[in-house]
């Protein structure tokens, strides 16, 4: 057991190592104070390296960590903290619904936040900036994309005291952080790409407070992307992936054909999930891309009618209604293919 706990980032990244080689959660927690320390001496000066970034990739990396360290999205760096900025506002309108369902970003000034898969930062900044939270760490398997969030959080001159970066491996989801530490915690787009994603929510539950709230998105089944785009527009209408299921169509046509695993959930199947690992959880509904919109107006009635569609698919068109809103719903829920969870860990009995 360690007597002391590592004090500068080339020995806490080393000891993070080492410690989930070991396997051993108590060296783990010790690490994680470790790290805190650190931070703590780390002014908000713009240069990157003032930003904490501890590396613990996997050991035995998989397809999924190999995809993702070469394929980053949006990996042109920004020119100042007013581009970063308005990349969000511009995602939103690309996405409706977006920061609505996922209730971004609220007032997390006492929170230390956690978001899972943060890529090159923009929620990291969404969260620091708009949300105005106490501390932030950021965790991904991409070195790539850590850096990008690094020089990102720089232009913002975020203090590293505020801001932490952890490279973590997709074979391993324990997460090197104390037990019930994290305020909340935020998972957006990941969890459908992961080898083990029930592993991932035991380890949410661990590292949450008490009654904290936890935010995912996942691929939703129940949307016009699943229903409409990827089964009728490209695999009936463009002859694409021809011979596949509609599955391994749908991975295909999501973030690249040559991704490893992208998954599409029913709702009720991923709340169940969540509940596995000890979560109280409800589907909230599917935000949108803005290409399903589109092809919701100018396909929509064409594909219900088109018999070469198989019946689960016009079935699912056939259900939707629209609400006063303009937005199309499936079983009161929208049918967008951003699906959104909120999750509460329980008190303690």
């Amino acid at each position: 057991m360690m007597e002391n706990a590592p004090t500068t980032m080339p020995q806490i990244a080393r000891q993070i190592g080492r410690t989930l080689r070991r396997g051993a959660r108590r060296a783990v927690e010790v690490v994680a104070r470790g790290l805190e320390r650190a931070e703590g001496a780390v002014a908000g000066t713009g240069d990157p390296e003032a930003i904490p970034l501890v590396l613990a990739p996997s050991l035995r990396p998989t397809a999924v960590d190999s995809y993702w360290g070469e394929h980053t999205v949006h990996s042109t760096p920004f020119r100042s903290a007013r581009a970063s900025l308005a990349y969000l506002r511009r995602r939103s309108r690309e996405y409706p619904l977006f920061e609505q369902l996922m209730e971004l970003y609220g007032n997390h000034e006492h929170d230390t936040v956690v978001d899972y898969g943060c890529g090159p930062g923009n929620d990291l900044v969404g969260f620091l900036v708009n949300g105005r939270a106490r501390r932030v760490i950021g965790v991904d398997i991409s070195r790539k994309a850590l850096e990008l969030a690094r020089r990102r959080l720089a232009l913002h001159r975020i203090d590293g005291s505020r801001a932490t970066l952890v490279q973590m491996g997709d074979g391993d989801p324990r997460i090197p952080l104390e037990t019930s530490s994290i305020d909340y915690l935020y998972c957006e787009g990941v969890l459908h790409h992961t080898s083990d994603p029930v592993g991932a929510l035991r380890e949410f539950h661990r590292i949450v407070t008490p009654g904290a709230k936890v935010a995912i998105m996942v691929y939703n089944r129940d949307s016009l992307y699943y229903h409409l785009f990827t089964a009728y527009q490209r695999q009936v209408l463009e002859g694409a992936f021809a011979g596949l299921s509609i599955d391994e169509a749908f991975r295909r046509n999501t973030d690249g054909e040559e991704c490893p695993i992208a998954r599409a959930y029913v709702p009720d199947a991923f709340v169940a999930e969540c509940e596995q690992a000890g979560f109280d959880a409800r589907f909230v509904g599917g935000y949108f891309a803005d290409l399903e919109l589109r092809l919701f107006r100018s396909l929509g009635q064409q594909a219900t009618a088109d018999e070469r569609l198989p019946a689960e698919h016009r079935g699912f068109l056939d259900e939707l209604e629209v609400g006063a809103d303009g937005f199309p719903r499936y079983r009161g829920k929208l049918a967008g293919i951003g699906g959104v969870y909120h999750l509460v860990k329980g008190a303690p009995a």
